[in-house]
């Protein structure tokens, strides 16, 4: 008998084909594997090829694999082929043995397909099973590649080298499908076309994880999944891959044949509560398999959701489970594999080891394996977050499984910021929250001891407010959990077991967070995983540069510019050219309220270094000018349509008038250089419409046609809304007016107004809208909540109406809606007509053309009970925003708005 690959030996010239020499026979461990090589010799036809005894059994499959079951194709035994012939695709030199192009069509791993019980049996008992059946003359096989997934059988014909290579009845059965469609490499995409025309294949070494493996291993008894760090925008990049960011829990699956464990983040056996996820796991036949990936329910509604996922989760009777288990489906997605048959997949690249969790999976309506992307992850990102998903979580390709690591190698990308917290007490509520609580205390571990990170007072409805306070309760204690202690006086301690996620805009230098909103209790998290990694950045960010949030501020040689001692200068902005005339005109002029006059140059400056926080709430704005050439006590007038000549760089918009009956065109502030242009021809106020041009990110469905008629407008994008507005000026009078003026600004009314504001923020938030509150420059308060533009503006403002009625019924004696200005004495007036469509509001950080020229700021909702419109001048702005970011930077970048029509709230 010759030696085996003897006879591959003798057919090849190893000088001068690529193919692998027969040098040796390998020692490998864990699973058999196979491949198919789709082979351009003489005659275009396909290598079937299955492992045993360190060789590759080898077949001529002229037609390829069918997924008919009435097909019988002929399969030519040829000679057995090294073990390293198995992920080979090149050119073999045409006066060569077998001369032509290869590709690997396909390759994966591969077991006996009879008995069944063959799932349980090791590497050398199912090739004891191989050589008997090839000796018997009839061997069924389960392929599970990239292509070839299901059963065959080969059955030798009288002819020994002659078989014949038949579908087994199962799943993938088709008698349409054609397998011989598909023509690209499972390994370099490449095609046979491909390397005909001069194209190489890249080198595969990457992909040979498991057929290098010696030997099988054990994981940990305690695994941990590995974890993503953040990172604030999304970004493209060919050296990593892109999935939808899934709003389910985290589970490892522990696949050993009939027996399966689902793990849960926080190291549980979550196995029990998942019933039908386990059996779906079993019928996959692997053992020692190990995947990673994320569990969602899907409820009657074909929805899945976190809320039905937890429902599911904290389940405990057998009776509760079987119940939950037919009213909702839960599906297992899959994004990695850290075992596969023994082989530790860890030390894999994520490619390698995503190309064998694709071929390994048999396809079952629980197990549906996590879709991803190359190199595009801004498209990836748009894509999940219109699909309903959070985000995206960036790979990169090479990265290995660091089991219980947070890793920079992944990155998740959230339309919100979120993070998970640990709750270390909580305050008392006011108003409809007295029998409940205002906030909660949140708190993260930061070696080792738990540090304070500030408080999350909205978000909440009333099934988190009933459950969460009964838990609090039952964890009070007296003493301070936080490291350093905080005040006795600051809130009702409690032992921190409890995990929250919780979104926000930005952390602040001090380490606090911004803008923080609940999103829900997280019991599937560890407590160890809400840790300082999750806030890496903090005291590393250039302020001076950038706001806490990221936001641009003013390029320093723009300010250098207008600091040069002339009163006429050509500015550079941005690669514009803007002419400033008359720098030293006094616009603000010295008063009580303000010991230094503010001129043009002030204001151009002032506009300089606000302006990239400003412009998020001005652009694709329709604009309306309220000039003062002269300054604030010279004449003013309002300016909606511009006709003359413009400079270049000042984008515009032509809307048709319905009082003139004509098309007019708008200034759009679309760009830092227009916004000192304004300031350079005496627009003091910016004030724009409550509706956008542009189309993202969820304007696709409407028409950007505003022009010719009164019925286009009506149906173009500008009568949709982007949030709702509710304005509100406290009439207190101080006394010092004069007969018929407005109350002038006075602590008492403010104060009043505040009032008003926090029930109204209750109310937003509890039809599941997000408010944001400011200043307006005056006396009053703006509050503004983000929506989806699907309803017109007469529909929204009777849906501010109806909730400004409902705070009046509730608080008669602080809030009015009187249009007579006599009745409103005395309370705060709650408008709800400015949500209409060429009504316009002061914009964020737009100053006011009063004495003092306050400014319209953006705060916290934690801020405003101790602040007041007073306190806002051009310089306090500036310095807030260098040093905390815009309170309202992610008012338009928020990707989860609220449909106003998919909650009940019904209009006429």
């Amino acid at each position: 008998m010759k030696k085996p690959l003897e006879h591959y030996a003798e057919k090849r010239h190893f000088e001068k084909t690529p193919e692998p020499a027969a040098d040796h026979l390998p020692q490998r461990a864990g699973p058999l594997l196979f491949g198919i090589q789709m082979h351009a010799a003489t005659r275009l036809h396909y290598d079937l090829r299955l492992e045993l005894d360190g060789v590759l059994k080898s077949w001529a499959v002229p037609k390829g694999l069918s997924l008919d079951t009435e097909d019988k194709h002929l399969a030519v035994e040829v000679e057995d082929h090294p073990f390293d012939y198995l992920l080979f695709e090149g050119l073999i030199p045409k006066n060569e043995y077998g001369g032509g192009e290869v590709i690997l069509w396909d390759t994966g791993i591969y077991q006996p397909d009879e008995p069944q019980e063959m799932c349980t049996a090791d590497r050398e008992t199912q090739q004891d099973h191989v050589r008997k059946s090839l000796a018997e003359g009839k061997l069924s096989f389960l392929l599970r590649g990239s292509k070839a997934k299901g059963s065959w059988t080969l059955v030798r014909m009288k002819d020994e080298k002659n078989w014949l290579l038949i579908k087994h009845r199962d799943p993938y059965v088709s008698e349409d499908r054609k397998l011989t469609d598909l023509v690209q490499s499972a390994v370099s995409g490449l095609t046979v076309e491909d390397l005909k025309n001069g194209r190489l294949p890249p080198d595969a070494r990457q992909f040979r994880c498991v057929e290098q493996a010696t030997s099988e291993t054990a994981l940990p008894p305690k695994l941990m999944p590995m974890l993503a760090s953040t990172t604030d925008k999304p970004f493209d990049h060919p050296d990593w891959i892109f999935e939808p960011k899934l709003d389910g829990i985290r589970c490892l699956a522990l696949i050993q044949c009939d027996e399966v464990k689902l793990i849960s983040r926080n190291g549980l056996d979550i196995s029990r509560q998942f019933p039908d996820l386990t059996n779906a796991l079993k019928a996959q036949r692997l053992r020692n398999t190990v995947l990673d990936g994320e569990i969602i329910a899907y409820g009657e509604d074909g929805a899945g959701s976190f809320y039905n996922t937890i429902t599911r989760l904290k389940q405990e009777k057998a009776g509760d489970i079987e119940r939950e288990t037919a009213r909702m489906k839960s599906i297992f997605h899959p994004f990695d594999l850290l075992l596969l048959e023994g082989i530790d997949m860890r030390a894999c690249g994520l490619i390698a080891r995503k190309l064998k969790l694709g071929q390994i999976l048999l396809s079952h309506e629980l197990i549906s394996p996590v879709a991803y992307s190359e190199g595009d992850g801004h498209a990836m990102f748009d894509v999940s977050v219109q699909a309903g998903f959070e985000g995206v979580v960036a790979k990169r390709k090479d990265s290995r499984y660091e089991l219980g690591r947070r890793s920079d190698s992944w990155r998740k990308v959230k339309a919100f910021k979120s993070s998970e917290f640990i709750v270390g007490g909580w305050k008392k509520g006011l108003g409809s929250r007295t029998d409940s609580f205002g906030s909660l205390m949140l708190g993260i571990l930061q070696d080792g001891k738990f540090t304070y990170c500030g408080n999350v007072g909205s978000g909440f409805n009333d099934g988190h407010l009933g459950n969460l306070k009964s838990r609090l309760e039952a964890l009070t204690q007296s003493d301070c959990p936080f490291v350093p202690k905080l005040p006795a006086k600051s809130g009702t301690w409690v032992k921190p077991e409890i995990v929250v996620e919780v979104k926000y805009s930005e952390w602040t230098p001090d380490g606090s967070l911004r803008h923080p909103v609940f999103v829900r209790v997280r019991d599937d998290v560890p407590l160890q995983q809400a840790t300082v990694e999750q806030r890496a950045t903090i005291g590393t960010a250039d302020t001076s540069a950038a706001g806490g949030n990221g936001l641009q501020m003013a390029d320093a040689s723009l300010l250098e510019q207008l600091d040069r001692d002339k009163q006429n200068i050509v500015l550079e902005i941005e690669g514009n050219e803007l002419p400033v005339t008359n720098l030293d005109k006094v616009y603000w002029p010295k008063s009580e309220v303000l010991p230094e006059a503010i001129c043009k140059r002030d204001y151009l400056k002032y506009l300089a270094q606000v302006g990239h926080a400003m412009l998020t709430h001005l652009r694709d704005r329709p604009f309306t000018m309220i000039r003062m050439p002269e300054g604030i006590e010279g004449e003013r007038f309002f300016q909606k349509h511009w006709d003359a000549k413009l400079p270049p760089f000042v984008e515009t918009l032509e809307l048709y008038s319905g009082s003139k009956k004509e098309d007019h065109k708008y200034v759009l502030c679309n760009n830092l250089a227009t916004l000192l242009w304004l300031g350079q021809i005496g627009s003091l106020e910016a004030h724009v419409w409550g509706s956008r041009i542009a189309k993202e990110p969820d304007g696709a469905h409407l028409s950007i046609q505003t022009t010719g008629s009164e019925e286009t407008i009506d149906k173009s994008i500008l009568n949709y809304p982007d949030y709702i507005s509710f304005d509100m000026d406290p009439y207190l009078y101080s006394g010092k007016e004069k007969e018929g003026e407005e109350p002038e600004f006075n602590h008492q009314a403010f104060d009043n107004a505040k009032k008003v504001a926090m029930h109204l923020k209750e109310l937003i938030e509890a039809i599941g809208l997000i408010p944001y509150v400011k200043t307006t420059g005056k006396t009053g308060i703006h509050i503004f909540a983000p929506i989806q533009r699907t309803l017109t503006f007469d529909q929204t403002r009777q849906i501010c109406e109806a909730m400004s009625t409902l705070i009046l019924s509730e608080y008669p004696d602080e809030v009015t809606t009187e249009w007579s200005v006599v009745k409103r004495t005395g309370k705060t007036f709650l408008d709800y007509n400015m949500n209409a469509r060429s009504k316009t509001l002061a914009a964020a950080y737009s100053p006011r053309s009063l004495p003092g020229a306050f400014v319209s700021m953006p705060i916290t909702w934690e801020e405003l009970p101790e602040i007041y419109p007073t306190d806002f001048t051009f310089e306090v702005a500036v310095q807030s925003l260098k040093e905390k970011g815009d309170a309202w930077g992610s008012i338009l970048e928020d990707k989860r708005l609220l449909d106003l029509g998919s909650i009940g709230l019904k209009v006429s």
